[in-house]
């Protein structure tokens, strides 16, 4: 108040609550300012001169005895650079200093961690992966895991014959898993994010997948089982999955590794296996094994082997049957 008077000496406690709470401040309605158009610019011109606006301080600005204009009444016009502090700057560097001079060792590690913990909680927390409800729920949960396993850490309660350092470990299993959901989540949302739809529904199939096998068990389990899923995609998201691989170039059309080419845009993996089976069928954008009793004589099976370069290409072909 006292650097807003310096500054506007004629000003009032109405003009000070216009600046600083303008909710505080209620306008008059101008009933003729619903004129024609061919007034605006006398409008415009009046607008100059009506000073002060019209209007009234709020029913609590306006009650006897309110604090702020008693401050309002003692306060002298005083800029704000001959001002007191509130704070002696060197005062407070020094309480600070002193504190980290005194400061045990085990308690700056318990600090240290409680912020590392947090620190790396909210760096999840920014991480852009969608609209995917179960990755929500986790980094919500997230928070009252860490609060509950760091309690022991603000209350000085940290012994070597207590489970807190279980708990720790127990807090970095937590961590390890909803980071490694969260790494799946933005890279499927990075990747298709002009397919949200089919991002969401790989993701899915992989939480389900990988949930049974998430725990805070400190043992780690091997768990050898293989993520294989597959999906119907629209045009539209085939589309998005082709633009994914950049057609090569001139030169790199030459090389070894592009010789031959795919259905998308010329990136061939280094080996091929194309396998051909009389009982097998293709609906739609999903390929099957053939339902139904097939009898052995009827199983034929053909695979084909292809290596190319620039230069050369050799096809192997191998046939199983029982006849």
């Amino acid at each position: 108040m006292s650097a807003f008077k310096a500054a506007n000496p004629d000003a009032i406690f109405e003009d000070f609550i216009r600046w600083h709470s303008p909710g505080d401040w209620e306008a008059d309605d101008d009933p003729e300012s619903s004129g024609s158009a061919s007034s605006d610019a006398l409008d415009i011109n009046k607008s100059k001169d009506s000073w002060p606006p019209r209007g009234r301080l709020s029913k609590r600005m306006s009650e006897n005895g309110n604090l702020w204009r008693k401050i309002w009444n003692s306060s002298p016009a005083l800029p704000a650079s001959e001002q007191k502090p509130l704070l002696d700057p060197n005062r407070e560097g020094e309480k600070v200093l002193h504190y980290l001079e005194t400061l045990k060792p085990h308690q700056l590690l318990e600090q240290m961690v409680s912020t590392a913990f947090k620190a790396a909680a909210d760096t999840l927390s920014q991480t852009s992966y969608g609209e995917l409800k179960q990755m929500d729920t986790k980094i919500q949960q997230l928070y009252p895991t860490m609060a509950s396993a760091l309690r022991p850490l603000q209350v000085n309660r940290l012994s070597a014959d207590s489970e807190t350092i279980e708990d720790f470990r127990r807090l970095c299993v937590v961590f390890e898993h909803v980071e490694k959901l969260l790494t799946i989540a933005a890279s499927l949302h990075r990747k298709l994010i002009r397919a949200p739809r089919l991002s969401r529904e790989i993701f899915n199939d992989y939480y389900n997948f990988y949930i049974p096998t998430m725990g805070t068990s400190l043992t780690e389990e091997v768990v050898e089982k293989e993520f294989d899923k597959k999906h119907e995609v629209s045009e539209h998201e085939r589309e998005v999955l082709s633009n994914m691989f950049v057609p090569p170039t001139a030169n790199q059309s030459w090389r070894k590794v592009l010789s031959m080419g795919n259905l998308l845009n010329g990136h061939e993996p280094i080996l091929r296996e194309i396998i051909f089976s009389l009982r097998d069928r293709v609906s739609g954008n999903h390929y099957a094994a053939h339902s139904g009793s097939v009898s052995q004589q009827e199983i034929e099976t053909y695979r084909m082997y292809i290596c190319g370069t620039s230069n050369d290409l050799r096809v192997a072909l191998s046939v199983v049957s029982c006849d």
